[in-house]
């Protein structure tokens, strides 16, 4: 079943029915909503339609029924490894089937690299081709990357998003809900991209302060339904306001504590497992090339990839938890959800 909204004077739709739901889900469509699907005579709140009413688990209609509140920095911190504790493994896998695949198309990469250079080492025009012909090849490969990324981290917020408003975590719901806003989200990340990049190379800092401003784009699109230039604007929107008090009243300061706790979590962990593999080719002795072939560059690279994969959650779950924490703080997101669960209760008794 197909719904319409209203939102901003205008209708929106057709939206599918399990987009709909992560619509309301994410406060986008609240209870003063108004909604329509076909066969409705008219327009009507979305608290007082059946079947549009708020997430099923918050029927109870008690703010005891979830746990939305303000967050600190050590809040957020905290929500983010119980949560991750949590649902652990679904999430693990999630990012490992992306690092999976993507760790194949660059080791394929690799080696038709390796294979070039081993064969024209001593013919210079041969090389050169064989360097453009790999070039040639990274362009769809790099896009395959990009693309997987940006599926892998849809398909985590949405799941990350239905864990922090106590829904059952489907991550076969979640990649369907994915796949109708991944143009929107390929749109918006290219966008991010480009932006960050032209900020970068005309001066380092309006790159940094580009970066901070699209922040949150990626969880704008997926959990608000927005286009590519609407969520930039939107995440701009949010990432600007003064939202706490204190040394971390700027959301730039505030994202900026989190993200370097979670790089440098990823940092050392990565490190711990790079470290023994330095050791061993130390005492080697090793000076040539590594190839891709070598069994213990293999080794290395399979066993980072999957640390990659455990750790990559963590920092995608704290920016979640920092966008809902904005949206607390300034547009009473919590009372939006409880009012909408009181709503669906009063509707039912």
């Amino acid at each position: 079943m197909d719904w319409y909204y209203a939102q901003g004077g205008q209708q929106v739709g057709p939206v599918a029915e399990a987009d709909f739901a992560n619509l309301v889900k994410a406060g986008t469509i609240h209870g003063d909503t108004l909604v329509w699907h076909p066969g409705m005579p008219e327009w009507r709140p979305q608290r007082e339609v059946a079947g549009a009413s708020a997430p099923a688990s918050f029927a109870g209609g008690t703010a005891a029924a979830f746990d939305l509140r303000p967050m600190g920095i050590g809040d957020i911190l905290d929500r983010t490894f119980r949560l991750y504790r949590s649902h652990f493994m679904p999430l693990f896998l999630v990012m490992l089937v992306v690092q999976a695949v993507t760790f194949v198309f660059i080791l394929a990469l690799q080696i038709t690299m390796f294979s070039n250079v081993s064969s024209f080492q001593h013919q210079p025009e041969a090389m050169a081709a064989a360097f453009l012909s790999s070039f040639a090849l990274s362009i769809p490969i790099i896009f395959i990357v990009f693309v997987l990324n940006q599926i892998g981290i849809g398909t985590l917020t949405t799941a990350v998003s239905a864990a922090f408003l106590q829904q059952e975590v489907s991550m076969r719901r979640a990649f369907q809900a994915v796949r109708s806003k991944l143009g929107r989200l390929l749109g918006a990340a290219f966008l991010n991209s480009l932006i960050v990049m032209l900020g970068l190379m005309l001066c380092i800092i309006p790159g940094i302060y580009f970066s901070l401003w699209y922040l949150l784009v990626g969880e704008v699109v997926v959990l608000e339904n927005l286009g590519p230039l609407a969520a930039l604007r939107r995440s701009k929107e949010l990432m600007k306001v003064k939202t706490d008090r204190g040394f971390a009243e700027h959301n730039y300061t505030k994202a900026g504590i989190i993200l370097v706790i979670t790089f440098a979590l990823a940092a050392v962990v990565g490190g711990i497992v790079g470290v023994p593999f330095g050791i061993v080719n130390a005492m080697s002795g090793s000076r040539h090339t590594p190839s891709p072939f070598d069994t213990l560059q293999l080794l290395q690279q399979v066993l980072t990839m999957t640390v990659q994969a455990a750790v990559a959650p963590v920092g995608r779950i704290a920016m979640i938890l920092f966008y809902y924490d904005i949206r607390i703080r300034k547009e009473g997101f919590d009372l939006e959800v409880l009012a909408s669960a009181l709503g669906a209760s009063a509707a039912n008794t």
